[in-house]
């Protein structure tokens, strides 16, 4: 009796450790998916195909060094090596678009449409603009990001944008 107590016991301890072990696999490579760490889906976001390293350097004034996922594969983020420069170009539906227009430095981009807008940010700029069933926001930070450069940035995105077929 007591050797199939053991064995019952044992066998529930070793299905449950092996339960445990798949699932902790299966939950990191969610959390992976959804935080944008998964390097293979940044290959397969449109907005990481939108800019070369060396394109996004010019925007921020420091040598990119890596492109990832961002803003749960909406976006994508090139950052440099001092990790004091980065820019980012996220896509949503448009319904999501949203304009700090309290912001201190908040400025209208009437060129681009209504709800265009650049305003300072953490350092950087942020712009963005409604662009068809889209909203489109950038951030450009790095010694060498400006306001025009940030709104330079947004035009470009939004060109690009159009070109991009739709996932």
């Amino acid at each position: 009796m007591n050797r199939i107590v053991l064995i019952v016991g044992c066998w529930f301890l070793v299905t449950s450790i092996v339960g445990s072990a798949q699932s902790k696999a299966d939950a990191e490579k969610l959390a992976g998916g959804l935080k944008g760490d998964n390097a293979a889906q940044a290959g397969d976001n449109r907005q990481c195909k939108m800019f070369t390293k060396t394109e996004a350097s010019r925007y921020i004034g420091e040598v990119v060094i890596h492109v990832e996922n961002a803003a749960l594969g909406t976006g994508c983020q090139w950052t440099s090596a001092s990790d004091n420069g980065s820019m980012l170009v996220q896509v949503v539906p448009a319904r999501y678009h949203e304009r700090p227009s309290a912001a201190p430095g908040f400025k209208k981009l009437p060129e681009f449409g209504p709800q265009a807008f650049v305003v300072p940010q953490s350092g950087g700029w942020q712009a963005g603009s409604l662009h068809g069933a889209h909203s489109i926001q950038v951030k450009a930070s790095g010694k060498g990001a400006t306001e025009a450069k940030t709104v330079e940035l947004l035009k470009e995105s939004m060109t690009r944008d159009s070109a991009s077929p739709a996932k």
